[in-house]
């Protein structure tokens, strides 16, 4: 949880057009599994919402919970094994997670969550796409990119492990694909 806290924050604080407010999910389920990780994830984001202030997040906790059920069936099938599987998995969520995330921003929020993909969907107002478009596409671009992050990061967490600790936690073997 202090992971996505921590990494949500930052990437909102300096406007990077990417979240990273799953990677501590996304590891959870490399870890724990999916239950672990919905926790993590709702956790997460109820009080990301509190100590930021920032009631925007709570009308994402759908996108968190679907992104620790994803990650958690990712894990179960070893999409962590390598990185080109990795990538695919990162990729994959990234289109589920703006999928999701699109209706949240465009009928709520009108296209302006006051993140970095913002600026996105800014350019490609300016550029003559339509609102509902640019909200889609900016968040395609961000969520893609930032779940492919994600994925990564959180495959080099799982395959610099020790022995001792994967140990402890059975989904590791599972979700670098040697169970």
């Amino acid at each position: 949880m202090g992971i996505n806290l921590a990494l949500g924050q930052i990437t909102a604080v300096i406007h990077l057009p990417i979240f990273l407010d799953t990677v501590g999910t996304v590891l959870v389920a490399g870890l724990s599994g999916t239950w672990v990780a919905l926790a993590t994830g709702f956790l997460s984001q109820l009080v990301f919402t509190v100590v930021s202030g920032n009631f925007t997040w709570l009308w994402f906790l759908p996108v968190q919970l679907a992104v620790a059920i994803y990650a958690g069936m990712s894990a179960r099938l070893g999409v962590f094994r390598s990185v080109p599987t990795t990538l695919a998995g990162g990729i994959g969520l990234g289109i589920v997670a703006a999928v999701l995330s699109w209706p949240i921003s465009f009928y709520i929020f009108g296209g302006v969550t006051g993140g970095g993909v913002s600026a996105v969907i800014t350019a490609l107002r300016g550029a003559g796409v339509s609102l509902g478009w640019s909200v889609l596409l900016g968040g395609l671009v961000s969520d893609v990119i930032d779940k492919t992050v994600t994925f990564l990061l959180v495959r080099t967490v799982l395959t610099s492990l020790p022995d001792r600790m994967k140990a402890r936690f059975p989904v590791v073997t599972r979700a670098l694909g040697r169970a």
